[in-house]
């Protein structure tokens, strides 16, 4: 069937005239079925159905020769040298009634090229460009053909030429770009993008991607700086070949040498790259080099939304300097990221940025852009500091209600509401907390079974200590929220901890909720000394009473205590299902605070054989495999 349509498509071909096929082209009914026919051969190629989609495909052609799409689709399904004949008595029949067709023409050099007559082939392709040799497109059609050919260096040598041609040196640096790319010429592919890129500067996040996608082999990042090196010493101010330049120093983490080139050119005038590598470098948690562009931004943008918004981000990168970090991700811990269980403070490093500055930046704001947005984004980052950080929670109380009352967003407004109800449970006020929260949902016109006021009333149930009341708003919250939203899983997870740990009336249970709320108003030494006071076994809220303290002694940098109270667990709670938390915890304290790396791995091995279910198992597998083979 595929045979006899292919022959029986070249006879009609050669026998339609062009008045018979204007005619047909006319034909609206005819058009309507061809369009069904069309459709139908996709769905056949869609469902793998190869050689009836091609007759298809056929059929249509010889009805309309005109129509070069067909027949490369045809081509398309076709591939390989053992196709290429029919191809090329397709391809001669449609020439002849179209001659200047160039594409048609191309394509006749990639079939004989395939069909090993190389040297027909590129007279074919010379004749071409010769006839032409002033039309770009010309150069395009031939060297797209050649490439498919696999005429690789002879496509070089036809875009080479037509530079010659046009008189153009940067022409066709695109197409030359990608060819010498894959040929893994990484040095001139870097020239040729770099060329293109200073010619259309609007091309600046397309080349630099193209660019990181040669870094990706052995040493190209080197011979593409040589070619930055080279484009940077023409005469020009090649703004966009230095941005590109930075991008790619941010991509390979040399952050400082990134930020030198913009602070050392004349890059001013593009503010939104320089904004974009300065949030980069913030997202890579780089805060000096983007606190140094944010900087430089300040000095040299005259837009008062956008100085508003380097403020405000310049401010961000002293805050997270602030918060202290471990030398190391610890793969334990408690409910981590549970919002009813998270740590609501911050331990601050005390090194590269001071709170006082931090603040100053944040009120300077506040200053120079009064009642904007960005004001109001200052005063609630200021609020937020006092709270977690410095531990006015006065003041912390006054920032989130100025916010609250005068911001215009509602999103920003709710968020200080909903910050400033947790404000009065640190200060130990519920009974506010509970005013401040009806307050937020009347002036915000929210649905009071919205699943953050609902988590807002569960935070002020902890504190109240009603474990029955708690357990219900929790079955609303299960309820309310998605169960694609966190807190879904958040109230899962609370849910689980009371239900599993002895009935409402259970002084251990209530003794633990009491610490809970001394952790929530900031009291964490209070809470150790509570949760120590829990004794039981692994079925009681004990294992989890102790977990919750180790947490505790950890994030208040009390190492001896916490690893007291891990000794104390590991024997106390063999079948606790935290063990291997506690496990991992010992072995961290041995590898990364005591620098006894070799006594952690009696750790590590007991997670790996005893608990193969533990969430950070291949983690762990990888930190033991490196130990061992440090002391092998």
């Amino acid at each position: 069937m595929f045979i006899k349509t292919v022959l029986f498509a070249l006879i009609m071909i050669q026998l339609l005239s062009p008045a018979v096929i204007e005619a047909q082209s006319l034909s609206r009914r005819n058009s309507s079925s061809d369009r069904i026919l069309e459709q139908r051969a996709t769905s056949l190629v869609r469902l793998g159905r190869i050689e009836e989609a091609i007759d298809l495909y056929l059929e249509l052609l010889y009805k309309n020769p005109r129509n070069n799409n067909l027949y490369f689709r045809v081509s398309n399904l076709m591939p390989g040298k053992e196709n290429a004949s029919t191809l090329l008595q397709i391809l001669d029949d449609l020439l002849k009634t179209q001659t200047k067709n160039t594409r048609l023409a191309a394509e006749r050099g990639r079939l004989l090229y395939i069909l090993d007559q190389k040297e027909a082939a590129l007279q074919d392709w010379e004749h071409l460009v010769q006839k032409k040799s002033k039309d770009r497109y010309i150069y395009t059609a031939v060297t797209n053909a050649m490439l498919q050919a696999g005429a690789i260096d002879e496509a070089i040598q036809i875009l080479t030429n037509g530079r010659e041609q046009l008189s153009e040196p940067g022409a066709f640096a695109f197409d030359l770009a990608r060819i010498h790319a894959a040929k893994h010429n990484y040095e001139l592919a870097g020239k040729e993008y770099l060329s293109h890129l200073d010619q259309n500067p609007g091309m600046l996040d397309h080349i630099t991607n193209q660019l990181i996608r040669l870094l990706e082999h052995e040493g190209a990042f080197q011979l593409i700086s040589n070619s930055f090196d080279e484009i940077l010493q023409t005469p020009g101010k090649h703004r966009a070949i230095l941005l590109a330049r930075a991008k790619l120093l941010l991509h390979e983490q040399k952050y400082a040498e990134c930020v030198n080139v913009v602070l050392s050119s004349d890059v001013s005038q593009s503010m939104k790259h320089i904004f974009k590598i300065a949030d980069d470098l913030s997202a890579e948690q780089a805060w000096g080099p983007a606190a140094e562009l944010y900087i430089f931004i300040l000095a040299n943008n005259r837009d008062p939304r956008q100085t508003g918004e380097a403020l405000l981000k310049l401010a961000s990168t002293y805050e997270y300097r602030l918060q202290a970090r471990k030398p190391y991700r610890s793969l334990s811990g408690y409910f981590r990221g549970n919002q009813f269980l998270d740590l609501d403070l911050q331990f601050t490093s005390g090194e590269d940025a001071s709170l006082e500055r931090t603040l100053k930046l944040y009120d300077s704001l506040q200053t120079l852009l009064p009642k904007t947005n960005e004001a109001f984004q200052a005063s609630f980052h200021i609020a937020e500091i006092q709270l977690t950080v410095s531990g006015d929670v006065d003041r912390a109380i006054r920032g989130f209600q100025n916010v609250f009352d005068n911001a215009r967003g509602p999103e920003i407004r709710q968020a200080a509401g909903i910050r400033l109800v947790d404000a009065w449970l640190v200060r130990g006020d519920t009974t506010a907390g509970l005013q401040t929260l009806s307050r937020v949902v009347r002036n915000l016109n929210l649905d009071e079974d919205d699943p953050q006021i609902v988590a807002s009333r569960i935070k002020i149930l902890i504190h109240k200590g009603n474990i029955s009341v708690l357990k219900k708003e929790l079955l609303n919250l299960s309820g309310t929220a998605k169960p694609s939203d966190p807190i879904f899983n958040d109230g899962l997870e609370f849910m689980a901890l009371l239900d599993g740990n002895g009935e409402s009336e259970d002084p251990q249970l209530q003794t633990y909720l009491k610490a809970e709320r001394l952790i929530g108003q900031h009291k964490l030494s209070e809470a150790v000394d509570l949760l120590l006071q829990i004794q039981g076994s692994s079925e009681s809220i004990a294992d989890e009473a102790a977990m919750r303290a180790i947490q505790l002694l950890l994030a208040l940098n009390r190492s001896r205590e916490a690893v007291e109270v891990m000794d104390l667990f590991l024997e106390s709670f063999s079948d606790s299902d935290w063990r291997a938390n506690v496990l991992v915890w010992r072995g961290e304290q041995f590898q990364f605070v005591e620098n006894e790396p070799q006594s952690a791995i009696p750790y590590y091995e007991e997670v790996i054989v005893e608990h193969p279910g533990y969430l950070e198992i291949q983690e762990v597998r990888i930190r033991l495999r490196n130990l061992i083979g440090a002391g092998s």
